[in-house]
């Protein structure tokens, strides 16, 4: 501090002092200039001058005065020698790149010296050399002149540039010798020179294409020096020259039909002319008809003409054809030339197909021979190119008939199928004799009409869907998809769901289909408990007519999910409380408790159910299994262990999520054994003896389990012997009741060979086989044995009773069916198709239908199941005979016996192999495909043949139907009612029309009501040649009956509609009457349909308007239509041919409304143009005869004549044309025709004269002066120029130019626009520089030969105040100390202003807030001095911005910032943020370790900012702090030299000082305060009890010590301090937790209760004292206590007390509970017996078999087969009840009746009536046979 204020006082002494020596300096500054000229060029080191002698300076302290020259130039051109003061060249000098142009150069120096400051200007001049040559800008220019330009004409030069100034610059121009130029040198303003080429004869092109010439430019200097440049002249073409064909006419040969774009003949004219000028181009002149510029074409460039359309030698074998060759060059002329085609004939006319009549679509039914179409060819061509053949490919079913000259019939040879081919395109070909020969081939699609002929298909035979339970209603389950090959509507499908039942309710409530597209959605949410699968039967039908169906099983199966809790079923709680189970004490470890059982309705992983232990008083003693739920003890109970135990025991499924449930127990332990005193070990008591009660619950649970055991062998003796009763005549060997085979029946009564009853039974669930009954409602009551059959398909197909057990194949029954012309099994061995296992392996011959009498009118069908399942696989290994049907030349169909109306539906156009499917029928059975069962006719069968040796029964009852002669193909039966008649429906023969089969008594079959014989489809191919015959037959006949002569008629063209030609069928010799009936037609051959017939009379009349322009001969003289005349039964055909005559309808007209004919001003009189003809469509004398043109007095015409008769006009040019006076011309050119009345047709000629450059442009005037602004804004508009041209197009388009006479300044500083004339300020304009600048504008136009016009502009610059003022910083001190004194000079700054006047003064300022002010030492001179004292610390550096600005309207100013940085000095102490630091250390520290951290901060840079901090030295008990503490110097880190213990040192004082290393050192010191902090580093130590040996402390207590009584007190001590010091007192180990209590604050034990006889007379306490600290320090005593009796009992009185026993031991509660088991099943067997006994009903005439209860049924149901389906939901679940419980249920029809008998064996209960539906699940049917 005491630095700080010296030096400030001697701040204001020195600030006065170094003012008085800058006055001074002041005072001696020169301010003389000094001025040096010197050569430009000098090489390095050249002498200028001595500036130190001519200044005056002492050349030797040149370097201690910092002397140096400070130059504007950006390179340093020159330098001082500072040795010896002379002024040398440092770099070559260029005055071209210094000065440019500027007639004087110089190089401004300001020389600087230092101590004291002084200031001096030299100015050196430099000099210019002749050291540049003149140059052009580019070596060669090209200059392109036309021919015709006129002599004198001129041309500008680039001038040549001179970088030299004065007499060195450009001088003169000189021009090589040549025959036609000369040169014309001007001088500018500026005093520049420029030249320009001078035309002086006229040029040439065809004499010399090109001139080259040289220019030389010489400058003025010395030595002379020049520049060339090569001048070449191109002489450009002038259009002067016209083309010239090389011939007159041209004639060519062409063969018709050429391909277009051939060559025909290739145009040659010449031009002498060149470029545009001599480019020819070629086109068809206006004379050329429309017809040749369709067939030809020229190309416009090389002149080919090639064919462009269809060359015809048929219409013309000669074109003439005229054009013309012009060329690209202004005012061209066109020249004319003929070219003359030949065409050379050939065969070119392809055959044409006419399809007279087409029918299509054709139904897929029709009979081969059916008509398609109806054709006709021609060919115009004629002899062999007009003979024509026509062919079809021979892969379709069609063939063409030629009825007679090229006529044909289309015609169907096979039947067609369109499910095969749904169309045919069939291609005609017709090729005609000629060479080379044409063909043409023509595409008839032909379409095959459906008809429903294909049921639908499933995509699957069946449909298997698993479903989770707890659907959501209305969710889609699946969707089954069929298809039908038909289309349209007999493809269009509809789904639906045929009725049935689903446990008792409809299956509509269960599942919904959507008709269109077969999704099946469930209508409610499934449980799998009480539903796991069902059946339901899809239909798809078509809309056809008549509709087909098909049918589908889909098998839904119900997945489980886990949605049922496990219940609890034992224990149960009792009276509403928890389950309790009592557990002796003394049990060992493993004794099971209790078993916890629990049930889960649901299935598989769902319902394997796990147990746990959830909650227990003492978790460590028992155990739960986890699979079986055992409660087990973990080990043995302890007395400490609680009398009642509460266990609460989780049950939990092995679901997703899982389900539970809770059960709790309360455990009650006794004790069976008393407790022994320890104090009395020795001391044995003898129990007493066991009870005889185990004993008598022995007895008694082996008494009644014999009665038990008796009762059921009793009870299984006397069922056995009921049931053989009844099947006593079948001599059945012991238990053959549950046994259907391997037993012989003995005869039976014929009623019950007359009956079929038929059981099978699939399902799902596994039964044994069981012995049932069926009897019937009639008078003789049968008993039947049945063999339940299960099928691994049972769970997902329909029950199915498969065979009955009792033998009705016998050979007496079979001689009966024999004798009705039955069938049985043992005839099936005679078949023709053993090997045929399914329905399309049977053959099926063509035979006859046979009804026999014992027939009804229902078919029997077979399940789809049985036919592909495993079921039907079954059957064939089991029963092969029985089940492989046979084959005869007559079949046997199945008929079923409750069936009414079903139909049988076959093809005839199917293969044999086609399978059999049944349509609905009116009962609720399902269709579904069928099995024929077949056999040979009786008269075919062997009388006698061998018994099987192990004869099987058969299948199942079914009514044999003999068929001879069934039909292969498909057709409908309908049975008809009272009468033995089918209705067939045949589709072949007939095309869908109904025929009707007549039965016979002999079974023979009549058709009747057929158009057609029924074709045998054994012999289809006979059937089919004869059918080809016949029509072939029918097709000679046809055509010999053909006219074959052509009828010609001749009509005007125009005639009305409806006008009669002739009577046509009067000119054929055709009666009028028929005509309608044999579909008379007129058919039109090529073309449009012109003409019809009228069928009432007979007449030829036109139905449409007939132009005969229209015609396609219409270039002949003649025009024909062809007619084809048709009539049918029998088919004709005439050829009729009408001529069309020619009228005057039709006026000349041109091809073009207005002509544009586009003329030069300068075409000399006499030109010809060429106009366009007229067209008129008529012939003869009615086409064009002659052309009139409208006055003109510059046009006249000249009317011409072609070869073919054919005028045509050309426009003359009588008068020159002036486009300035008359720029357009119209004229009328009419052409009149030759007919009668006159017809005319007129054309506009509109000729536009072309413009020539015949006019100069003029400007609007010749002077032009303007005022421009100095700095005006680059781009600023100065004046726009105007000039005009009285030409067009481009001969007015004029482009604007600088002349030559314009100076390169002026040019640079101005633009002109050439497209406008726009000038504007190219560069900056500087009044200083230059005051007037002179320019002259040319404005030239486009033509081909340029014309121009010139005009002068004067443009005068306005002065402005446009120059900035300018600084230039001549000295700046950077940087300085921040302890400069005041008045410091830091910088000398010069500032200038290029501008004289007020805007020449300048101004100099700096900001105002700096320490900084500036003096002006002499006319704009200024110093920066130091106005304020400086400190770097509060600001280390400064921007000083300089601002200049001058005294102008508007002032400019400028600015310039320079950067002065402070150097730094020490003049600051170092600075602790804290004035006293504190910091706790904890004790037992770590020597070494970091205590904290002081920083001291001072602002100083550099080494005086560097601290080094140390602890000031310090005794504290004769100990050193340096001993104790350490501190980095660098850092100020301060460490621990050794551990503190906070019990002997708390607390330390000391000072650190912080020292920079500044010159001189500033210092500052702290203090700080370290504070050791105590740690639980001690542990408590007890002091009472006192223990004198170890660590156990005995103390005495009195038993008859009352509750609180004081024990003992524990006594601990903790040296540490605070919260470490605090202890609390608790017990580790107590005997008995419920008798001592301790204080946790101040260690008293007392005890909590009395003594008791229980308790132990050496009670131990271990007692721990625990400190509060982190982590807690302890000590422990053991205290052991001795209970002292107040008075000695004698051991008598001990060994008095009873000891109670528990009689309820483990064995004895398992026989109490044994004997209650045996006993309550035995008296629930002898009630069900009882009632069992009670409930058989009363005995009739006959007593049915026992163990069978039975009930009437309501129900109607109609069996539909052997196999019944799952449609009734009601017997469904009755029978799964029923199996379930190990029963089966049967059900039998009464006769002549709607009732039936339900039984259900062995045991059973009554069934209710149920309401009606379709046919059950079980049922048994009776029929008899008569």
């Amino acid at each position: 501090m005491d630095h700080g204020l010296s030096r400030g006082s001697w701040l204001p002494v020195t600030g006065m002092v170094i003012c008085l020596l800058l006055c001074g300096c002041v005072v001696d500054l020169v301010l003389a200039q000094i001025r040096y000229s010197i050569p430009e060029e000098l090489e390095h080191g050249a002498f200028v001058g001595n500036i130190a002698e001519d200044l005056g300076l002492d050349v030797a302290k040149l370097s201690a005065r910092r002397f140096r020259i400070v130059s504007g130039a950006k390179r340093q051109y020159l330098e001082v020698n500072l040795e010896n003061g002379i002024l040398f060249v440092n770099e070559k000098i260029d005055r071209e790149e210094l000065c440019e142009r500027s007639p004087s150069c110089f190089l401004h120096l300001q020389v600087v010296i230092e101590n004291p400051l002084e200031l001096y200007r030299v100015e050196v001049e430099i000099l210019d050399v002749n050291d540049n040559s003149p140059s052009f800008p580019w070596s060669e220019f090209n200059l392109d002149i036309t021919e015709s330009a006129a002599p004198g004409s001129c041309f500008p030069l680039e001038s040549a540039q001179d970088q030299d100034v004065g007499t060195n610059s450009l001088r003169s121009y000189q021009l090589s010798a040549n025959a036609h130029f000369i040169l014309n040198i001007q001088t500018r303003n500026d005093g520049s020179k420029f030249a320009e080429l001078v035309l002086d004869t006229p040029l040439d092109r065809e004499q010399q294409k090109k001139h080259e010439m040289v220019l030389t430019a010489f400058d003025g200097g010395s030595p002379e020096r020049s520049g060339t440049a090569l001048i070449t002249v191109t002489v450009l073409d002038a259009n002067d020259n016209v083309p010239v064909f090389d011939r007159s006419v041209y004639r060519a040969s062409l063969v018709e039909n050429a391909p277009r774009g051939t060559l025909v003949l290739k145009l040659n004219a010449s031009d002498l002319d060149e470029g545009s000028n001599g480019e020819v181009t070629y086109a068809f002149s206006g004379h050329a008809p429309l017809k040749v510029r369709e067939l030809f074409s020229v190309d416009p460039y090389t002149g080919e003409i090639r064919v462009k359309g269809v060359v015809d030698y048929e219409k013309a074998s000669v074109y003439e054809l005229y054009v013309q060759a012009k060329d690209r060059g202004p005012s061209a002329v066109a020249v004319h030339s003929k070219v003359l085609v030949d065409i050379l004939d050939v065969n070119d006319n392809a055959p044409e197909v006419i399809l007279t009549s087409v029918s299509t679509p054709v139904q897929e039914d029709a009979p081969p021979g059916t008509v398609i179409a109806v054709i006709s060819v021609m060919d115009r061509d004629s002899g062999e190119n007009g003979n024509v053949d026509c062919q079809i490919p021979n892969n379709v079913p069609f063939q063409l008939h030629s009825s007679f000259k090229n006529y044909y019939t289309l015609v169907t040879s096979e039947f067609l199928d369109r499910e095969a081919v749904s169309e045919y395109n069939i291609t005609i070909t017709a090729r005609d004799l000629g060479s080379p020969s044409l063909s043409t081939r023509k595409t008839i699609l032909v379409q095959v009409s459906d008809i429903n002929d294909n049921p639908p298909r499933f995509s699957q035979p069946s449909y298997t869907v698993y479903v989770t339970e707890n659907n959501a209603p209305g969710a889609s389950i699946c969707s089954v998809t069929a298809f039908d090959p038909d289309s349209n509507q007999n493809a269009y499908l509809s789904y639906s769901i045929l009725e049935g039942q689903i446990q008792g309710m409809p299956v509509s409530t269960y599942v919904s289909i959507n008709s269109d597209n077969g999704n099946i959605y469930a209508l409610r949410s499934f449980d799998y408990e009480q539903l796991r699968n069902f059946q339901i039967l899809v239909q798809a039908q078509d809309a056809g007519f008549p509709p087909l169906a098909s049918n589908v099983t889909v098998n839904v199966f119900v997945l489980d999910q886990n949605d049922n809790a496990p219940v609890i079923i034992s224990p149960l709680p009792k009276n509403g409380t928890m389950a309790t189970e009592v557990v002796p004490r003394s049990v060992d470890a493993g004794y099971l408790v209790t078993k916890i059982t629990a049930l889960d309705a649901d299935a598989g992983q769902n319902s394997r159910l796990s147990y746990q232990l959830l909650q227990a008083t003492d978790p460590g003693l028992f155990s739960v299994a986890l699979y079986t739920g055992e409660i087990r003890t973990i080990r043995r109970l302890v007395e400490k262990d609680a009398t009642r135990q509460r266990l609460v025991i989780l049950v939990k499924d092995n679901g997703q999520p899982p389900l539970s449930g809770t059960v709790s127990i309360i455990l009650t332990v006794v004790d069976s054994v008393p407790e022994s005193l320890s104090d009395f070990g020795d001391l044995t008591l003898s129990p007493k003896p066991p009870s005889n009660l185990a004993l008598y619950l022995i007895v008694s649970l082996s008494t009644i389990s014999l009665i038990f055991l008796v009762a059921i062998i009793v009870l299984a003796t006397v069922k056995c012997y009921k049931d053989r009763e009844p099947l006593s005549g079948y001599n059945l060997p012991p238990f053959a009741c549950c046994c259907c085979g391997g037993f012989q029946a003995e005869p039976l009564p014929e009623a019950l060979k007359k009956s079929n009853l038929n059981l099978q039974i699939s399902s799902a669930a596994k039964v044994p086989t069981n012995c049932m009954e069926a009897n019937g409602n009639s008078s003789l009551s049968q008993s039947y044995c049945y063999k339940v059959c299960l099928t691994p398909e049972s769970a997902k197909s329909d029950f199915m009773f498969l065979k009955p057990c009792s033998p009705s194949s016998t050979p007496r029954n079979n001689e009966a069916k024999s004798a009705d012309n039955s069938w049985n099994a043992h005839s099936r061995s005679a078949s023709v198709n053993n090997g045929a296992t399914t329905p399309s392996e049977l053959k099926q011959p063509n035979t006859d239908w046979t009804l026999t009498k014992n027939q009804n009118s229902s078919i029997k069908s077979y399940n789809s199941i049985n036919m592909d399942g495993t079921l039907m696989r079954k059957a064939m290994h089991t029963d092969p005979e029985n089940y492989v049907t046979s084959m005869a030349p007559g079949q046997y169909w199945t008929w079923g016996t409750h069936m009414k109306g079903v139909k049988v539906v076959s093809s005839l156009l199917h293969p044999p192999s086609a399978d059999y499917k049944m349509s609905p029928s009116r009962s609720s059975v399902q269709s579904r495909p069928w099995t024929p069962r077949c056999t040979p006719p009786p008269q075919q069968q062997q009388p006698s043949l061998p018994a099987h040796p192990h004869p099987h029964p058969p299948p199942d009852y079914h009514h044999n139907v003999y068929i001879p002669g069934t039909p292969s193909g498909f057709c409908t039966l309908r049975p008809a009612v009272q009468r033995s008649e089918l209705d067939v429906h045949n589709s072949f023969s007939t095309f869908g029309k109904k025929r009707r089969l007549q039965m016979s008594p002999q079974g023979e079959a009549a058709m009747i009501n057929n158009d057609l014989p029924i074709l045998n489809m054994a012999h289809r191919n006979v059937r089919n040649d004869c059918r080809r015959c016949v029509f072939s037959f029918i097709f000679l006949l046809a055509s010999m009956e053909m006219v074959t002569s052509i009828t010609h008629y001749s009509v005007p063209e125009e005639m009305e509609e409806g006008a009669v030609v002739a009577n046509l069928a009067t000119d054929l010799g055709l009666d009028v009457k028929t005509l309608k009936r044999r579909q008379m037609r007129i058919d039109a051959v090529g073309n449009k349909k012109y003409f019809d017939i009228n069928k009432d009379t007979g007449e030829l009349f036109i139905l449409e308007r007939i132009d005969r322009e229209l015609c396609p001969l219409k270039t002949t003289s003649h025009c024909f239509l062809k007619l084809d005349a048709t009539i049918e039964n029998p088919i004709r055909m005439f050829n009729i041919e009408v001529e069309i005559t020619d009228i005057n309808d039709n006026a000349p007209h041109f091809r073009r409304g207005t002509m544009h004919l586009d003329i030069s001003e300068s075409s000399p009189v006499g030109e010809r143009f060429s106009l366009n003809n007229a067209e008129d469509p008529d012939v003869g004398t009615n086409s064009v005869k002659n052309y009139h043109l409208s006055s003109s007095e510059y046009f006249g015409l000249e009317i011409q004549i072609s070869r073919d008769g054919t005028k045509f006009a050309d426009l003359i040019l009588k008068k020159a044309l002036d486009r300035e006076q008359q720029a357009v011309h119209d004229l009328i050119l009419t052409a009149v025709d030759g007919g009668v009345p006159t017809r005319t047709g007129t054309a506009s000629i509109i000729v536009r004269v072309l413009d020539v450059n015949d006019n100069a442009p003029t400007f609007d005037g010749d002077k032009y002066e303007v005022n421009v602004l100095e700095n005006a804004p680059i781009g600023s508009l100065v004046i726009k120029l105007n000039a005009t041209d009285l030409d067009e197009g481009s001969n007015s388009d004029l482009v604007y130019s600088y002349s030559l006479y314009t100076s390169e300044r002026t040019q640079n500083m101005f633009t002109l626009n050439p497209d406008n004339g726009e000038i504007r300020v190219k560069e900056m304009i500087n009044y200083e520089d230059f005051k007037i600048y002179e320019m002259e504008v040319i404005a030239s136009d486009k033509g081909l030969n340029p014309l121009s016009g010139q005009c002068k502009v004067t443009i005068q610059v306005t002065d402005m105040n446009d120059n900035h003022p300018e600084i230039s910083v001549k000295s700046f001190q950077n940087p300085i100390k921040e302890n400069e004194p005041v008045d410091t000079v830091i910088a000398v700054v010069s500032v200038s202003d290029k501008d004289s006047g007020n805007n020449g003064i300048v101004d100099l300022s700096v900001p105002p807030n700096l320490p900084f002010k500036l003096r002006q030492s002499s006319d704009n001179y200024y110093e920066l001095v130091v106005s304020e004292p400086l400190d770097r610390e509060k600001v280390p550096e400064y921007d000083i911005t300089f601002t200049v600005t001058d005294r102008g309207s508007p002032p400019l100013s400028d600015n310039e910032t320079m950067t002065l940085e402070l150097l730094d000095v020490n003049d600051n102490v170092p600075q602790f943020p804290q004035s006293f630091y504190t910091i706790r250390v904890m004790e037992n520290n770590a020597p070494g370790a970091l205590l904290g951290s002081l920083t001291a901060f001072d602002p100083d840079l550099h080494e005086n900012q560097y601290l080094v901090y140390f602890i000031l030295e310090k005794e504290i008990v004769n100990t050193s702090m340096s001993m104790l503490f350490s501190i980095n110097p660098e850092n100020g880190n301060l460490y621990a030299l050794k551990t503190f213990d906070y019990e002997i040192e708390k607390e330390f004082l000391f000072h650190i000082e912080a020292r920079d290393s500044g010159s001189p050192p500033l210092s500052s010191n702290v203090t700080v305060h370290i504070i050791i902090v105590d740690q639980n580093d001690n542990a408590p130590v007890i002091v009472s009890p006192w223990r004198a040996h170890g660590s156990v402390v005995e103390e005495k207590i009195p038993r008859s010590t009352d509750k609180g009584s004081l024990v003992a007190k524990v006594i601990a001590l903790d040296i540490d301090s605070v919260h470490n010091s605090r202890i609390t007192y608790q017990f580790l180990q107590v005997t008995d937790a419920t008798l001592f209590s301790l204080d946790q604050y101040n260690g008293e034990i007392r005890t909590m209760r009395m003594f008791s006889y229980r308790d132990p007379r050496h009670p131990q306490l271990v007692v721990v004292a625990k400190d509060n600290g982190q982590p807690s320090l302890s000590a422990t005593v053991t205290i052991k206590l001795s209970t002292v009796e107040t008075a000695v009992k004698a051991y008598s009185d001990m060994t008095e007390v009873p000891l109670e026993y528990d009689i309820f031991s483990d064995l004895n509660l398992y026989l109490v509970i044994g004997l209650g088991s045996v006993s309550f099943l035995l008296l629930i067997t002898i009630l069900v017996t009882i009632v069992l006994k009670c409930q058989k009903p009363k005995s009739s005439s006959k007593a049915p078999p026992p163990c069978r209860n039975s009930v009437l049924s309501e129900r109607n149901s109609t069996i539909a087969d052997s196999t019944l389906v799952s449609n009734d939901a009601y017997w469904y679940s009755m029978f799964l009840a029923e199996t379930r419980k190990g029963k089966l249920v049967v059900r039998q029809p009464l006769p002549k009746g709607s009732r039936y008998i339900v039984s259900s064996l062995p045991r059973g209960t009554g069934v209710s009536d149920t309401s009606d539906s379709a046919a059950s699940t079980l049922q048994v049917g009776v029929n008899t046979i008569t």
